[in-house]
């Protein structure tokens, strides 16, 4: 475990900005966002994976994944996906979940849903109240197979609801 450390030690490895006529290394964070990214969705490592979420789990790192969703601009799937996987409670972060639940690509959703339903609580019940009217005018504008996944989320939305009181 120690090796995989490495990653994340900016002495080791140092992140550019690529076609940046400067060559300007990227903030710690963002060395540490990138590095997770990769760590995460790169195939080739894979091996690194689990390791990479239990380290997020024993850092209580949670944020650091919730701010490389933030900023995906691919692979944003896997990152919420990783979510679930590293067992981390993210009932905090309620309304940023509901928000990825409503996102236009269908994995995203699904993921971001899939997240919600594993929440242990507990829930803020405004974001749970807030979020099931976000989702029920979402439902009005769609007419695609997005319908069935937002339904699940409005019957877990109520659920945790029913559970926060």
């Amino acid at each position: 475990m120690e090796d995989f450390k490495k990653y994340f030690d900016n002495n080791e490895y140092v992140t550019k900005i690529v076609g940046n006529n400067d060559d300007v290394p990227l903030s710690l964070d963002n060395d540490k966002i990138a590095s997770l990214v990769a760590l995460l969705t790169l195939p080739e490592n894979k091996e690194f994976k689990e390791e990479t979420l239990l380290i997020l789990k024993k850092e209580k790192a949670g944020d650091l994944l919730i701010t490389a969703i933030t900023k995906a601009k691919k692979n944003k799937h896997i990152l919420v996906a990783a979510c679930c996987e590293s067992e981390i409670n993210y009932s905090h972060q309620l309304p940023f979940f509901i928000n990825l639940a409503l996102d236009t690509d269908y994995l995203v959703s699904l993921e971001a849903i899939t997240v919600i339903s594993t929440m242990e609580g507990p829930f803020n019940k405004d974001d749970v109240r807030n979020g099931i009217e976000k989702v029920k005018e979402e439902q009005k504008k769609i007419n695609t197979e997005r319908v069935v996944l937002l339904n699940d989320l409005v019957n877990t939305l109520m659920s945790l609801g029913q559970d926060s009181l």
